[in-house]
């Protein structure tokens, strides 16, 4: 039978100690996805020592060095130099733990080396170790640890790139199996069971099968879908003191623009990296039919075709335009989720290195290399797009008139709905009137829009209701609004006036990061920088870019030509002189070099200011390592000095006490603290013979004569408190006696 009882026992501390070190892992997994922690595998390993030393409860004799060597050898290996048994650079970890201990009470966490801050988890990760055993085979117990380990990769799933979806899952069966267990564990213990050959093991493989089978079924069962899609603008709406969500949603590229309106969260996550010479904006789609809530595509069927000449599918500009050939490479961060291309306007060839081919929405001009939305990000990470930059004539397009009715690209780019209000119209109007031609028409739309009357707000934005029209509600009411406000209403009153304009989705330039050679430059796009903007057709001269936007500045070039291109009819007294001309150069020049010496500034300043958002990252992760390390201590400290605090604490709550009900808590308290002490009862002992054991311990008869006291009032019960008087003095000396 003792056999049998010890070998089901030690079957069961593999079990348990297999499980933990599994949900300690499950602490590691994230460290290298949202922080700098690298070579993970070192600090598994260690766990996986430790928990094998306890399981064969190895003396700290022994479990101590091996620790401590396994420490210094992976220390060793990641920061010093030289043979690892030679041990002469024990003396520079020695002298870098020093300097580093003493950066502690001035809290100077941002100068604490990476040495210092790995050493200081290997102590973490070895008192959880120890902290894990004492609640799984002392304690019976892991629902805490359960709980909070589930809470980190919840959190960690919600506000970090981890996926956690196989973590909750292995979490929660081996949380659950374990709870199974251990109360298996402690209703043996209170119902004194014994077990007999597989009886445990009869237990247990049901439990698992239960288990098994919830999560099966759990994971085939059908599921709502997300009542918060994505929970960081919402959290950061209410932390803004806003009153809900109220239609704030998350800046950023959206395929539906069918319901425009509504404040929105910032969100500075990057989407793609651009090395370019010039500055532009970047195309995504283009929609043409206003609804007068939002846009649509006048053709909604998806359907893609394979680009063969993209030059050839697509209509930019007329050959009569200059244009710059350039080349710019982008490069997406892994975690955007969708696979369509940003382009320049201008667009002549994409090239990848694994040479995809691009299909295009002939209706809304998106690009993308799958367009049955099944590839992976792996096969998608960057690419080289070439285009002709345009430099528009401001003198052409002077020349341009209103396209006739009956022109496809008039009748498809004009429409409005029926119910837009006259009013919009009438401003159209008014604000043209005095104008002759199409593109001093569209300045002074633009301008107008431009003007001190409008505020751009991203927070404060309404969402017509009803019959209500998204550009009359902006022009006439609010008066307030960001890019989809500003650019839809400017296509609406060129439209009102026969101009046809199309609306525009993507992303401005970016922010510039670095400068890579002489005449290209890195920049960094995020959510932030994502965009709406206004395209109008000029007959003879192609698709026009125009930004309406308050506060934001059209990058593309209009000039006038005229001076530039008559030279000859210019007086001689006007033309420069070599002298002037190796002048003029030198200033060009100058001001070159002036510019790229303010880009590097630019460099330099956002180098620094991502070097400091990671030391901060780093101070923080230091600071809650510490803080861990700081509580375990405590912790731990508490736990070795309980007998002393404990007793102190157990005297304060019943000396003073005086009733019936008194000496029964206080026997029974006398009794666990004893147990902690190491001298439990044993089942088979009475109390009597339990008090002579104590006796004879502290070599006296003070437990038997409280036993003697306890017993009588026991079984008298009207004279408990009496029996509690003279006992009491008793009772404290041997609670006191457990503490030294």
């Amino acid at each position: 039978m003792t056999t049998q009882t010890s070998y089901v026992e030690k079957s069961a501390a593999v079990i348990y100690y297999l499980f933990a070190f599994l949900l300690l892992w499950e602490w590691l997994r994230p460290l290298n996805v949202f922080s700098n922690t690298a070579n993970t595998f070192v600090f598994i390993f260690f766990i996986a020592v430790s928990f094998l030393l306890i399981l064969f409860k190895a003396r700290w004799y022994l479990s101590f060095p091996v620790k401590i060597i396994i420490i210094l050898f992976i220390l060793h290996g990641m920061f010093y130099q030289g043979v690892f048994l030679s041990f002469g650079w024990l003396t520079d970890l020695i002298e870098d733990t020093v300097n580093n201990i003493q950066l502690i009470p001035t809290a100077n966490w941002m100068s604490m080396t990476a040495s210092y801050r790995t050493l200081l988890f290997f102590i973490l990760l070895w008192l959880l170790v120890y902290l894990i055993h004492y609640w799984v085979l002392i304690q019976k117990r892991i629902l805490i640890f359960f709980v909070l380990t589930l809470l980190y990769i919840t959190v960690l799933d919600t506000f970090t790139q981890y996926d956690a979806t196989f973590a909750i899952v292995r979490t929660v069966l081996i949380g659950f199996f374990m709870l199974g267990m251990l109360y298996f564990d402690r209703l043996k213990k209170i119902e004194n069971l014994q077990m007999k050959g597989l009886a445990f093991f009869r237990w247990l493989l049901p439990l698992f099968a239960f288990i098994v089978l919830s999560m099966v079924v759990a994971m085939l069962a059908p599921k709502a879908s997300p009542q918060w899609p994505d929970p960081v603008p919402y959290l950061t709406a209410v932390g803004n003191g806003e009153e809900g969500i109220g239609g704030r949603k998350k800046i950023g590229y959206s395929e539906s623009d069918e319901n425009l309106g509504g404040g929105f969260v910032e969100d500075d996550t990057e989407v793609f990296t651009h090395i370019s010479s010039e500055r532009h904006y970047w195309r995504i789609e283009t929609k043409d039919v206003y609804t007068g809530k939002g846009w649509i595509a006048s053709e909604q069927d998806n359907d893609f075709e394979e680009i063969t000449n993209i030059q050839d599918e697509l209509f930019w500009t007329d050959e009569s335009v200059k244009t710059k050939q350039l080349e710019s490479t982008v490069t997406f961060n892994n975690n955007y989720r969708h696979f369509h291309l940003m382009y320049p306007l201008g667009v002549t060839s994409i090239q990848t290195e694994n040479n995809l081919d691009f299909y295009l929405n002939p209706n809304t001009e998106l690009i993308t290399p799958f367009p049955e939305n099944n590839g992976s990000r792996e096969q998608f990470k960057s690419y080289k797009v070439t285009y002709n930059l345009p430099t528009y004539s401001l003198d052409e397009m002077r020349k341009v008139q209103n396209l006739p009715e009956s022109d496809p690209i008039h009748q498809r780019y004009t429409q409005l709905p029926d119910s837009l209000p006259s009013r919009v119209r009438d401003l159209a109007i008014r604000l043209t009137m005095n104008e002759t031609n199409q593109y001093d028409k569209t300045k002074a739309i633009e301008e107008y829009l431009g003007s001190a009357d409008f505020t751009y707000d991203k927070d404060d934005v309404a969402i017509p209701e009803g019959e209500q029209d998204y550009v009359d509600q902006f022009l006439f009411e609010t008066l307030k609004g960001y890019c989809d406000n500003f650019s839809t209403s400017m296509i609406v009153l060129l439209r009102a006036i026969d101009i046809p304009a199309r609306w525009v989705k993507g992303y401005t330039e970016g922010d510039f990061v670095d400068v890579v050679n002489e005449t290209e430059r890195e920049y960094k796009v995020t959510n932030n920088n994502a965009h709406s903007w206004v395209e109008v057709y000029f007959e003879g001269v192609g698709w026009v870019p125009f930004e309406p936007t308050k506060g934001f500045i059209n990058p593309y070039t209009v000039s006038n030509e005229t001076q530039s291109n008559e030279t000859e009819d210019v007086p001689e007294q006007q033309q420069q002189t070599p002298e002037e001309e190796t002048q003029q150069a030198e200033a060009e020049k100058e001001e070159q070099e002036k510019q790229t010496e303010k880009e590097v500034e630019e460099a330099t300043a956002s180098a620094e200011n991502q070097e400091s958002s990671l030391l901060d990252m780093r101070i923080g992760s230091a600071f809650v390592y510490s803080l861990l390390v700081i509580i375990l201590i405590a912790g731990f400290v508490l736990y070795k000095t309980r007998l002393k605090w404990f007793a102190h604490f157990i005297v304060r709550k019943y000396k003073n006490r005086h009733d019936e009900e008194v000496f029964f808590h206080a026997f029974q308290s006398l009794l666990k603290q004893l147990e902690r002490k190491g001298m439990k009862r044993k089942d088979s002992q009475t109390l009597r013979e339990y008090a002579h054991t104590i006796d004879h311990v502290f070599q006296d008869k003070s437990m038997t004569i409280l036993t003697e006291n306890y017993e009588r009032a026991l079984y008298r019960r009207t004279d408990a408190e009496k029996e509690w008087v003279k006992s009491a003095e008793l009772w404290e000396n041997l609670i006191k006696k457990t503490s030294s």
